[in-house]
């Protein structure tokens, strides 16, 4: 797949960060000296205290952001790679951003090999597999959109 994927990174997904990992603005706070001066440490506090106040919101326009990527890789499907796993099940990918997750695409299992057979080279220039594909993952992607309105409905009216 294209190294330069469009529609898998966000500005506010980066310094929210995920559920288990350390978030841009945690990063940023725990690079200082362990001793500080006393200007460094009211301004660090100061600094602090500000993103506190803001976490809500950012947390907010992180998961709006999360969820517009998402929206644009399913309206702009071009890249679909198909690839063999675990020597029987035929998956369908195409780039999708989900925070928290190492892998910056959607998977779907797509067919069998003792199916469709194993030529990925002729299922891709199958028309009709292809479209069966890529509807596939639109139901994956339809399906973590869904969690996400879902919880920004959540964070929305908490603002």
């Amino acid at each position: 797949m294209n190294r330069n994927l469009k529609h898998v990174n966000g500005v506010f997904t980066k310094i929210v960060g995920a559920n288990n990992q350390l978030s841009e603005f945690e990063r940023f706070l725990n690079d200082g000296p362990i001793k500080m001066t006393p200007v460094l440490s009211k301004m660090t506090g100061t600094y602090k205290n500000i993103v506190t106040k803001w976490k809500t919101q950012f947390e907010t326009v992180s998961l709006l952001e999360e969820t517009i990527l998402q929206l644009r890789a399913k309206e702009s499907i071009k890249e679909i790679k198909l690839s063999i796993v675990r020597g029987d099940y035929i998956y369908a990918r195409s780039p999708f951003f989900r925070k928290g997750t190492s892998a910056k695409d959607v998977r779907v299992i797509v067919g069998r090999m003792n199916e469709d057979g194993d030529d990925l080279n002729s299922l891709e220039k199958d028309i009709q597999f292809m479209e069966s594909a890529k509807r596939s993952i639109e139901v994956a992607m339809d399906k973590q959109i869904a969690v996400n309105c879902n919880e920004l409905t959540k964070l929305m009216n908490n603002i």
